[in-house]
C-alpha cells in the first residue's frame, strides 16, 4: 500500500485507514472472493468497478495493481480513505 501511495503522491498518513478498509473487505487476501457477488481482491471490486478501472488491461491478480486501483477508487468516490472508512462504519460496505 505504501508503494501505491508514494506513486500517487498521496500522504503516508493514508496508509492506516486504507489498511483498515482492506482488512475489513478482504483480510489482506488479494485472491478473496465474495460468494454472493462478483466482488474480488483486496478492495473487493465488483466486475463493473474493475471495468471502470482498467478492465482487462489490468492484471487483477497483482496485489500492487489492486492496491493502486483501490486507492484511485477511494479517492474518486470518497476523496480520501478517512471518508471511505466513515461510510463503511455507517453502512458496513463502501
Amino acid at each position: 500500500m505504501s508503494q501505491s501511495l508514494k506513486a500517487a503522491g498521496k500522504p503516508m498518513e493514508w496508509q492506516q485507514p486504507l489498511e483498515e478498509l482492506v482488512a475489513r473487505e478482504s483480510s489482506f487476501n488479494p485472491n478473496a472472493k465474495n460468494p454472493t457477488s462478483t466482488a474480488a481482491g483486496l478492495y473487493q471490486f465488483l466486475n463493473g468497478t474493475r471495468k471502470n478501472y482498467g478492465g482487462n488491461s489490468v492484471d487483477w491478480s497483482d496485489p500492487y495493481q489492486q492496491a493502486s486501483k483501490g486507492l484511485q477508487y477511494v479517492i474518486d468516490r470518497y476523496g480520501d480513505p478517512y471518508k471511505a472508512l466513515k461510510f463503511w462504519d455507517k453502512n458496513k460496505w463502501y
